[in-house]
């Protein structure tokens, strides 16, 4: 088998990770100067996914677009299932005012993250946007990290993190915004802070685990609980 054929190989084999079939696979790879730079895409589920990657070698820059492409489906087979689970509907929830529960009788609801992939910055903003909700809990892939993303009401982006958390210099695409406590709390505190001033949502770092974790208020009046994957 020649070289380029197993490079097309190795993208023909993320159908292993999703267990369902990808169609037209293709790979271009080429040199350009010192490095050599790498296309792959494909159709799944009825979209195209592609990447591009650069690497020292023919076979670095293939490895380099085949981990992104494996990346990308996952974080589509991870977002299906989440959004059959907990349709968007459920996301206007969000707003305070569409509530008629008096805050004594919400109930509290666990959840898990839309997506498990670590994602960096601009791919939870991409993510954000197609879900087309208002805040995404995720891991950050440069700190493993539980952070938000979020729509901030003067129209921009947000981004919160743990305090001292490195992402406070990730000020190119969103607003870095460190978590207002400062320090890990506990999830009845948070409650009473909901229960008092009714946020959309709150961003907190539990005391009882270390992670990152949202309290919000759901459309049907109970709280949603998101827990770091």
């Amino acid at each position: 088998m020649s070289s380029t054929a197993m490079r097309l190989d190795a993208v023909e084999s993320l159908q292993r990770y999703v267990g369902e079939p990808i169609l037209d696979p293709r790979l271009t790879v080429r040199r350009e100067g010192r490095r050599y730079v790498a296309d792959a895409d494909l159709r799944f589920r009825g979209r195209v996914v592609a990447a591009h990657a650069a690497g020292p070698t023919a076979d670095a820059a293939t490895a380099a677009a085949v981990e992104r492409l494996r990346r990308q489906l996952l974080r589509i087979v991870d977002a299906d299932v989440a959004l059959r689970n907990e349709p968007r509907t459920v996301e206007p929830a969000l707003r305070p005012e569409r509530s008629h529960k008096p805050p004594a009788e919400r109930e509290i609801i666990r959840r898990r993250p839309y997506l498990a992939v670590p994602l960096s910055t601009v791919d939870a903003i991409d993510e954000l946007l197609d879900l087309d909700v208002e805040f995404m809990l995720f891991t950050h892939a440069r700190t493993g990290e539980a952070v938000v993303v979020h729509r901030r009401d003067d129209g921009r982006l947000g981004l919160i993190f743990p305090a001292g958390s490195v992402l406070a210099d990730e000020d190119d695409l969103v607003v870095p915004i460190p978590d207002r406590h400062g320090r890990p709390v506990a999830l009845a505190e948070v409650r009473e802070e909901m229960d008092l001033a009714e946020h959309r949502f709150v961003y907190f770092v539990d005391a009882a685990d270390g992670r990152g974790e949202v309290l919000y208020l759901r459309h049907d009046g109970d709280y949603g609980l998101v827990e770091a994957a």
